[in-house]
C-alpha cells in the first residue's frame, strides 16, 4: 500500500494542541511534530517516509539496533515534552504507524471512551523509574564467606581449592539474598510516595550488576519528596555497596500507555 504514513507519539487532550503547535517539535526522522485534534482528544504525531515505515521495512528495521536506538530516543524525547506542555499523556510505545490523518482520527474516535478513562487516570501524574545497580568493587561479605576466607588462608593449596568453590556458592546465597533485602527496601520506601508501583521483571544472572527496576505512578506535586526519599535510600547503610537511581518524570508508558500498532490501516 502506499499513501502518506503518520507516526503517532501519544494521545492527549484536545485543548493541548496550542501548546504542542507553539513547541514547534522535531521528532523521528527530523520531521516537525503536529497535533491532530478529534472530538475532545489530539494524537500527537509527524509524517514519516513509507520507505522505512511500511510494515515490512519496519519489522526488518526493528532488528537493527544501530536504527532503533536514536530513533527511539527521539521517540522518548518527544513524549517527554509533551508531558510538561499537556500535563496529561497516554504514550504509545515505539512503532505506532497509521495512514494519514483519518487513521489518527479513525483511532481517536473509536477509542474515545478509553482514552478519556485513562487520561484521567494519569492526569496531575508520571512515572519515575527507580534503578538498583550492585557496586561489585564495594561488594559486603557476610560472616559465612569471611569465615571460609580465614579457612582458605589456612588451609593447604588441595583443600583451599576446595573451600573457595564452596566460598563462591557462599557468596552468590549472600549476594542473592542480600539484593533481595535492598530491593524490599525500595519497594517499599517508594510505595509511601507512589500510587502505584511495577517491579520489571530482570534476567536472572548473578554476574550481572542490575538488582531491581521499578516503575513508579506519583503524583507531580510529590516529586521533590520522592527524590528526596531515593536520595536518601541511597545513602543509607542499608544499600552500602549498591547504587540507587532515579529518573523521571515521564509519561506513564507502565500505566497508561499503549503498545505500538504495526502500520493500522484507516
Amino acid at each position: 500500500m502506499t499513501g502518506e504514513l503518520r507516526y503517532l507519539y501519544a494521545v492527549a487532550r484536545a485543548n493541548a494542541a496550542d501548546a504542542v503547535s507553539r513547541a514547534h517539535l522535531r521528532g523521528i526522522e527530523g520531521g516537525p511534530v503536529e497535533a491532530i485534534v478529534e472530538g475532545g482528544l489530539l494524537g500527537v504525531t509527524n509524517v514519516v517516509p513509507a520507505s522505512e515505515y511500511e510494515e515490512q521495512p519496519l519489522n526488518e528495521r526493528l532488528q537493527d539496533l544501530d536504527w532503533l536506538a536514536p530513533r527511539a530516543a527521539a521517540h522518548q524525547e518527544v513524549n517527554a515534552k509533551l508531558l510538561d506542555l499537556a500535563g496529561a499523556v497516554i504514550p504509545l510505545a515505539f512503532g505506532a504507524i497509521y495512514r494519514g490523518t483519518d487513521g489518527v482520527r479513525d483511532l481517536l474516535r473509536v477509542r474515545a471512551e478509553d482514552f478519556a478513562d485513562r487520561l484521567r487516570a494519569v492526569d496531575g501524574r508520571a512515572e519515575w523509574i527507580v534503578s538498583i545497580e550492585r557496586e561489585p568493587s564495594t561488594a559486603v561479605a557476610g560472616d559465612i564467606v569471611r569465615g571460609l576466607d580465614a579457612d582458605i588462608a589456612a588451609a593447604p593449596p588441595g583443600r583451599a581449592f576446595l573451600l573457595g568453590k564452596r566460598r563462591e556458592e557462599a557468596l552468590r546465597d549472600e549476594r542473592r539474598i542480600r539484593d533481595a533485602a535492598v530491593a524490599e527496601e525500595a519497594r517499599a520506601t517508594i510505595e509511601a510516595i507512589a500510587e502505584r508501583v511495577y517491579r520489571e521483571p530482570l534476567i536472572d544472572d548473578p554476574t550481572a550488576v542490575a538488582v531491581a527496576r521499578f516503575s513508579a505512578l506519583a503524583k507531580r506535586d510529590r516529586e521533590i519528596e520522592l527524590g528526596d526519599v531515593v536520595q536518601r535510600l541511597g545513602a543509607s547503610g542499608a544499600t552500602a555497596g549498591y547504587r540507587v537511581r532515579l529518573s523521571g518524570p515521564w509519561p506513564a508508558y507502565r500505566f497508561g500507555g499503549l503498545p505500538s500498532e504495526r502500520v493500522a490501516s484507516a
